[in-house]
């Protein structure tokens, strides 16, 4: 498991897939996932130590959530790209 920790609005991409925290709030924070922009991002709300699963292979989970920043744990086969970076260059 690779773990990441990332404030509000920061992002992590997973492949072709943004991942960017949209609000922290208690025990509780907001992914957003973005695929690509023909397709809507799906938004979901994560408590600490749930899990959500994006893809058949490809699973987040809120580790450890305060009042600012959130710790990521993604789980994803051998080769799959994480990047933490702010995006892709343009």
């Amino acid at each position: 498991m690779f773990v990441i920790s990332r404030k509000t609005n920061e992002s992590v991409f997973i492949n072709e897939l943004e991942v960017t925290v949209g609000w922290i709030r208690f025990n509780k924070v907001q992914l957003i996932i973005g695929f690509d922009d023909e397709i809507a991002p799906l938004e979901d709300i994560l408590y600490e130590s749930t899990k959500m699963e994006i893809g058949d292979e490809i699973s987040i989970i809120a580790v450890h959530i305060t009042k600012d920043k959130v710790r990521l744990g993604i789980d994803a086969p051998r080769g799959t790209r994480i990047d933490r970076s702010k995006g892709p260059e343009s």
